[in-house]
């Protein structure tokens, strides 16, 4: 109620119906009947001044939040100063290593390692960004993997996919629509190597995370 009070007046073409409007479309029914009762409530307080010769207080000027403070463009989401509209983000999941630090190498001898990361909001996982770094001229296999949201496989056959060319930054029209969870489900990818490990002093490091909508 207080963004499409506060908003009441289009900053750019000054249209007060338009911005309104605008502003209804996108409230819930418990907000519009908020909005409904403070229209009512502000034109019997304004009536009875106007039957008593007293004039109300001016709205404040396009741009104010009612205290001569201009209010930023970021900030109009607010139901009340700190507190946000229930919205939608974008953000990074990171996938961290459970074994050996992302590393294979002579040393770590795996043939597998966990990447997991654990939700704290409601997220929706969109696209894989993944990057090695390999040291030696015998770390030349590639990293593939499987994908999994909680216990349920996100893929459309249990064989791993090459996960570099996948979710290499370059990549084109790489994005997934993976399943949504709840806080608490990990996400995770279980990455292995497809060719020959590396020998010697040869490593390769895998680092990963998902770009994905959250609601918060």
């Amino acid at each position: 109620m207080g963004s499409v009070l506060g908003r009441a007046i289009d900053e750019e073409t000054g249209s007060v119906l338009g911005a309104v409007l605008g502003e209804l479309e996108e409230l819930s029914d418990e907000q519009i009947e908020a909005v409904a009762g403070a229209v009512l409530g502000a034109a019997r307080r304004r009536h009875r001044h106007h039957a008593r010769g007293e004039h109300p207080h001016p709205p404040p000027a396009p741009g104010l939040d009612g205290h001569g403070m201009h209010r930023p463009s970021w900030r109009g989401r607010e139901l009340a100063p700190g507190v946000n509209e229930p919205g939608e983000g974008v953000v990074p999941l990171p996938l961290s290593p459970v074994q050996a630090g992302g590393i294979w190498s002579v040393a770590t001898t795996l043939g597998t390692i966990q990447y997991t990361g654990q939700l704290q909001k409601p997220f929706k996982s969109k696209r894989l960004i993944a990057t090695t770094q390999r040291v030696g001229a015998t770390s030349s296999a590639i990293v593939q993997g499987l994908i999994f949201v909680g216990v349920d496989l996100n893929m459309a056959q249990i064989t791993p996919v090459d996960l570099e060319g996948l979710g290499a930054p370059t990549a084109f029209d790489t994005g997934m629509s993976l399943m949504q969870a709840p806080p608490g489900v990990v996400v995770q990818i279980l990455a292995s190597l497809g060719g020959i490990p590396p020998s010697g002093l040869d490593s390769i490091f895998l680092s990963m995370f998902f770009l994905g909508h959250i609601v918060h």
